[in-house]
């Protein structure tokens, strides 16, 4: 594990208030309305046991590694991004967004198995590219969206089995993923976007893995939005995953140096949209890191303990609103999301918020594609309607 720096966040204390609804209807004639979507689109199976096998190697067993990246790609395969693309897309259609965020758009690629040998040269056969199998899908139902920006995350390449030749000796393909952090704005008359930014994140969770250090680059993008004569900075982020130490104290850096980028990089009246799969939900507590760093707050505890109000609450009897996780093969009719992990926080500046709107999408069965029963992704997402006063 590595530590390129240190960055502490602080609770405070926050107030919202929503404007009734009655008054809604009174003023929506001079309001400013926008429509968003958060939605991690799932990379296709989970990794982690491929780095667990390969931090505990079995000397009795050299395949352990390139068995357990087949399995994965394996999944990869099962879970069919290119049908889960269309239930994704039907999504996108019923709520037609001005803007939407993107995680975990991933690559995948297969190459010559040189890692083996201590090679470098990345696999470069794609195998499947998330972002241009979902824009034909979109395409397809004439959802007209330009892709703004991209941030260029994790990228880690190890060897996979395929099989045995002709003389029975193992066969091998290196396999590459890249993840990717996406944000799409519908093209419109009375939509433009501008000042666009994507970066990683300076503080990023690596574990030694075979001799060389795989580390897990999150990131997050940033755009300046005008929709309809009205302006928003939109930002879109994946953090480190939660729950056990030392993945919660990067979670807990990370969105302190987004909250600190944001605040230095936005203009004071300008009202910032923020979502993404931020892996921390309402009932986390600040902790003492493992990492020497004191105590932490979680991201969810930093948005809200600022000056962001997180749109689910605005909700009159707000359920519980879980957006994670669906098992790894997204085929299981019964399966249950658990936590709310996936968020729209709202920095409305000096605005007043005339109404927020949130909704869960994708956490059914009824979401579920016809062909193979998969979900559109192990996550659900959230949509978003925000009214903000003249």
């Amino acid at each position: 594990m590595n530590l390129k720096h240190t960055l502490l966040g602080a609770t405070l204390a926050l107030t919202t208030s929503i404007v009734p609804m009655q008054a809604m209807a009174d003023h929506n004639h001079g309001v400013d309305k926008i429509k968003v979507m958060s939605r991690n689109i799932y990379l296709g199976a989970d990794i982690f046991p491929v780095v667990a096998v390969a931090q505990n190697p079995d000397p009795a067993n050299p395949l352990a590694v390139p068995l357990a990246v087949a399995d994965v790609f394996q999944t990869v395969q099962a879970t069919n991004f290119p049908e889960r693309a269309e239930a994704l897309a039907d999504e996108i259609s019923r709520r037609n967004p001005h803007v939407i965020g993107l995680q975990e758009v991933s690559q995948w690629f297969t190459g010559p198995a040189d890692s083996l040998v201590g090679g470098t040269s990345p696999a470069s056969d794609v195998v499947y590219d998330f972002l241009d199998i979902l824009l034909a899908a979109m395409a397809e139902r004439d959802l007209d969206y330009t892709v703004a920006t991209v941030s260029d995350n994790a990228e880690i390449e190890l060897p996979m089995f395929t099989g045995v030749d002709a003389a029975g000796n193992p066969t091998f393909l290196d396999l590459r993923l890249e993840d990717r952090d996406v944000v799409l704005v519908r093209n419109g008359n009375n939509i433009s976007f501008s000042n666009t930014y994507s970066a990683t994140f300076q503080n990023n969770l690596a574990i030694p893995v075979g001799g060389q250090d795989l580390e897990f680059t999150r990131g997050f993008n940033m755009v300046d939005l005008h929709v309809k004569g009205a302006d928003y900075r939109f930002v879109n982020t994946h953090l480190e995953v939660g729950g056990s130490e030392p993945f919660q104290s990067f979670q807990a850096i990370q969105m302190n140096e987004l909250l600190q980028t944001i605040t230095a990089t936005t203009l004071p009246e300008t009202p910032v949209i923020m979502v993404g799969d931020f892996n921390s939900s309402p009932d986390d507590q600040p902790f003492e890191s493992a990492l020497g760093l004191g105590t932490l707050v979680p991201p969810y505890l930093q948005a809200v303990g600022t000056s962001y109000s997180d749109i689910w609450l605005s909700k009159r009897k707000p359920k519980d609103g879980f957006t994670c996780c669906f098992a790894a093969d997204v085929s299981d009719e019964d399966a249950e999301l658990t936590s709310r992990i996936d968020h729209i926080f709202l920095d409305a500046k000096a605005r007043e918020v005339e109404k927020l709107k949130a909704k869960v999408v994708g956490d059914s069965n009824a979401d579920m594609t016809d062909i193979s029963g998969l979900n559109p992704s192990d996550h659900a997402g959230v949509f978003g309607k925000i009214k903000l006063k003249k």
